[in-house]
C-alpha cells in the first residue's frame, strides 16, 4: 500500500553490507561408506538469530541445484527405508535431533554390507550426500515437529519418480530405529 503523505525512501539511503569473510566451511568428516559426503555446516548467529548456508560454490563447485524440498517430521516418526537410481540426496539438518541410518546394499561396493547411523540436527547441522543405491531412513527422535531440507541432484519427476521403497521394518536391513 502507498502512502502519498509518507515520502519513499531513495537507494541511496541504504548502506552496503559489511563483507562477510567467506570462512571455509569445516572438513567433511568419515564414513564407513564409500561416496558418502558428511559436511558439518557452520552457524552463523546474532542477536537476530542464525544463518546457516545449506549449498555453495563459495569454495568450491557443486553439482547443480535442480529441485530443492522440505520435510516435516513429526516426533517419533520414522520414514524408512528409501534408495534412488540415479540421483543423490542432499540432505540438510539444521534444527531438531535426528537420526539418520544409511545401509549399503549396492553390488560391487567395496562397503556393501556397510551400516552407518549419523545423528543430526540443531546440535549437529550437517550436510549429508547420500549416493544412489544407498539405503537410508530417517527418524525425529525430537519431542517436537522438526523439518530437513532436500536438495538432490535429480528434479522429482512424478511420472517416474526416482525413489525405491521398501516398508519398515524389514529383517534384512538389520536395524530397528525402536533399539
Amino acid at each position: 500500500m502507498t502512502r502519498p503523505d509518507h515520502p519513499l525512501p531513495s537507494l541511496d539511503d541504504f548502506v552496503q553490507d559489511t563483507p562477510w569473510r567467506g570462512d571455509a566451511p569445516p572438513a567433511p568428516l568419515p564414513s564407513p561408506i564409500e561416496g558418502v559426503v558428511i559436511e558439518p555446516l557452520a552457524v552463523h548467529s546474532d542477536k537476530r538469530g542464525d544463518l546457516v548456508v545449506l549449498l555453495s560454490q563459495l569454495h568450491a563447485p557443486v553439482e547443480e541445484i535442480v529441485h530443492v524440498y522440505r520435510v516435516t517430521a513429526r516426533p517419533g516418526s520414522i520414514r524408512a527405508w528409501v534408495y534412488h537410481d540415479h540421483q543423490s540426496d542432499r540432505l540438510t539438518y539444521t534444527e531438531g535431533r535426528f537420526r539418520v541410518v544409511l545401509y549399503d546394499i549396492r553390488p560391487g561396493s567395496p562397503t556393501r554390507g556397510q551400516m552407518q547411523v549419523i545423528h543430526a540436527g540443531a546440535d549437529n547441522p550437517l550436510r549429508l550426500t547420500i549416493p544412489a543405491h544407498v539405503v537410508h531412513g530417517v527418524m525425529n527422535e525430537g519431542e517436537g515437529d522438526a523439518s530437513f531440507v532436500n536438495m538432490p541432484t535429480r528434479a522429482y519427476d512424478p511420472a517416474n519418480p526416482d525413489k525405491r521403497r521398501m516398508p519398515y521394518p524389514d529383517a534384512r536391513i538389520p536395524y530397528r530405529f525402536e533399539d
